[in-house]
């Protein structure tokens, strides 16, 4: 006899629940996606206990024929396919029979559902075996309420976190439901605290609006980009704004919000330089493409994808995001807080009034200092060796090499305010005049984003040109490692390196590429060595781009160092050819604004 059994329907739906239904999160995603599907345009969420005593999803999509509600709670029984040539074009969001099923057998389940011309009709399931069916009368749509989630599966339930825990989640998910559909209205409440509300009209800025917040997404920008294949839509909140984790940015792939490493790697090259280290931005990419590049089937959770064109979308992506934001002034405001008042604290009317004596006006100064004259202009009262003129060609940065000059179109990126120069502040900030406000300038990240830019030139450009040490370079490898040195040596001859062998376990180098940093040869040579024998590649590209700011950074002028006037005018100057002038390499800021207005307001001048 045979010990080879087939599993019963409800062990292995509650097997399935295991990759289906990790957590009330996931119930969520699978209910609000079949109301999706289901061609709704308002979707309500109800929970109970983040979830883990009762979830109700409530949509108006066209509802299940009568004779299909039962048939729904079957394992892969689906509307949504019917053979296996629709699995390479999926337009809906669910398709694998699996998450009713798997829902039902681990929790309480109650439906009720009407389609257009259809009798209403309820199920009660309890641990996916029917218990009650009656007729009801209810308007079109669908009403499923999953009551007592995993009672039936006891290391599951102790497994969920706490109740913010498992309510983050569910928020989270939500979030990205009302980014992807921004035209359906999402109303979710949790014991009558309203966790998010959408008015679905379409535009996906409304929706970060209701998630964010009006002031966090205040000048966020669009951008847009198409190849043959791939139509983008980027929402890209300006980079002042950031947050401390990657969750922010949310990936939309025809409507289906997944995770994908390479395409937010994507998003955050194209923010290169504008974000502090650590920092992430707030970003929604939409991106629409034939179902044919795309695999959905990976995960029974179906946040994970493969995409046949990976590369070609994370380039266009990149350049994008990048491109938009180098047309921009992105120079942050300053806004000064508002002082909290105490709520118990009463203020103190005084109705008293004692005069003070009123002297003659030719007895004190009324103005103790000359009044400047105005120029032809007639605001403006700063010498006029003081004005920031637009960058002149013919001025070089000392002691620096300049690059060859290349031919480059008419600039259309964001044009750098004049400025004039008033004075130093701390020996570490410029302060300046604007036509709009008042300036401070990061004497350190200037310099630092100047000489950035004239580095990288150097070495994305570098000479075939090699010199000799006077003192070769000798390096030992490991034992584990000689074996693949063979196929590090032509990678290393293709960056220039030439390795000679010198005893059973070592290597001489007697002459190094002039692009390398005179102060850090032979670390880069070792650095770049011990990327050859742990990836088998050696991204060159990126390895220039780092010695570019660490070089920048350490040959920039430091916080403390005094400067006298022409220095800093010439600084100014300099800062304002650059690309980007608004962040230095790391991220940070190099200039902030107080605007005419914020300064009026604390001066009481403007109420």
């Amino acid at each position: 006899m045979g010990i080879i059994r087939e599993l019963s329907d409800s062990l292995a739906n509650r097997i399935a629940a295991g990759e289906v239904v990790e957590r009330p999160a996931s119930v969520v995603k699978e209910l609000v996606e079949n109301a999706l599907d289901a061609g709704a345009t308002q979707v309500d969420v109800e929970l109970e206990e983040a979830g883990m005593k009762r979830i109700t999803i409530r949509d108006n999509g066209h509802g299940f024929y009568p004779e299909d509600a039962e048939l729904a709670f079957v394992r892969h029984a689906t509307s949504k396919i019917k053979d296996e040539h629709d699995l390479f074009r999926i337009k809906t969001l669910g398709f694998r029979g699996e998450a009713l099923a798997s829902i039902a057998s681990v929790s309480k389940v109650t439906l009720k559902t009407k389609r257009e011309e259809q009798e209403g009709i309820q199920l009660t399931l309890d641990c996916g075996r029917l218990t009650d069916r009656s007729a009801i009368a209810m308007n079109r749509g669908t009403e499923l309420t999953v009551e007592q989630l995993f009672f039936n599966t006891p290391a599951r339930l102790k497994y969920l976190k706490t109740t913010h825990t498992e309510l983050a989640a569910i928020t989270d998910i939500l979030n990205r439901v009302a980014f992807a559909h921004p035209d359906v209205k999402l109303y979710a409440v949790h014991e009558g605290k309203v966790l998010i509300q959408t008015n679905g009209s379409g535009d996906v800025r409304q929706a970060l609006a209701s998630v964010y917040g009006h002031q966090t997404i205040q000048g966020t920008l669009v951008a847009t980009g198409t190849t043959a294949d791939y139509q983008l839509t980027c929402h890209l909140v300006k980079p002042e704004v950031t947050r401390a984790s990657k969750n922010y940015i949310t990936l939309i792939l025809n409507g289906r919000s997944v995770k994908n490493f390479a395409l937010t790697q994507a998003v955050l090259n194209g923010y290169h330089t504008l974000l502090p280290i650590g920092r992430f931005p707030i970003a929604v990419i939409e991106v629409t493409m034939d179902p044919l590049l795309i695999d959905v089937n990976v995960h029974p959770a179906k946040r994970e994808v493969r995409l046949s064109k990976e590369a070609e979308l994370c380039q266009l992506i990149q350049e994008t995001i990048r491109l938009t934001l180098s047309r921009q002034t992105l120079i942050p405001k300053v806004t000064p807080q508002k002082p909290k008042k105490d709520p118990s604290a009463q203020e103190k009317l005084e109705f008293s009034y004692v005069a003070e004596p009123v002297e003659e006006l030719s007895s004190r100064s009324v103005w103790n200092y000359p009044i400047p004259k105005r120029t032809e202009a007639g605001n403006e009262h700063v010498p006029s060796a003081n004005r920031i003129q637009p960058p002149d060609p013919s001025i070089d940065m000392p002691d620096e090499p300049v690059p060859e000059q290349v031919d480059k179109p008419a600039a259309t990126g964001p044009k750098f305010p004049h400025l004039d120069v008033i004075g130093q502040l701390h020996s570490s900030y410029i302060v300046c005049s604007g036509a709009d406000g008042m300036y401070l300038i990061d004497q350190h990240a200037a310099q630092e984003r100047i000489k950035y830019e004239t580095y990288k030139v150097m070495f994305g450009r570098p000479l075939e040109q090699k010199q000799q040490l006077l003192l070769p370079y000798t390096f030992e490898i490991a034992s584990d490692d000689m074996r693949r040195m063979d196929e590090v040596l032509p990678l290393l001859r293709d960056v220039g390196i030439e390795l000679e062998a010198f005893g059973p376990q070592s290597f001489i180098v007697r002459e190094v590429p002039t692009w390398f940093p005179s102060h850090r040869q032979e670390e880069t040579i070792q650095e770049l060595m011990d990327e050859a024998l742990m990836k088998r590649k050696i991204d060159l590209e990126t390895y220039r781009e780092d010695a570019a700011i660490m070089m920048a950074c350490k040959k920039s002028i430091k916080a403390n160092h005094p400067l006298n006037h022409e220095m800093m005018r010439q600084l100014i100057v300099d800062l304002a050819k650059t690309e980007m002038p608004f962040t230095c390499p790391h991220g940070r800021p190099v200039i902030i604004e107080w605007t005419t207005y914020e300064l009026e307001k604390l001066f009481k001048r403007v109420m």
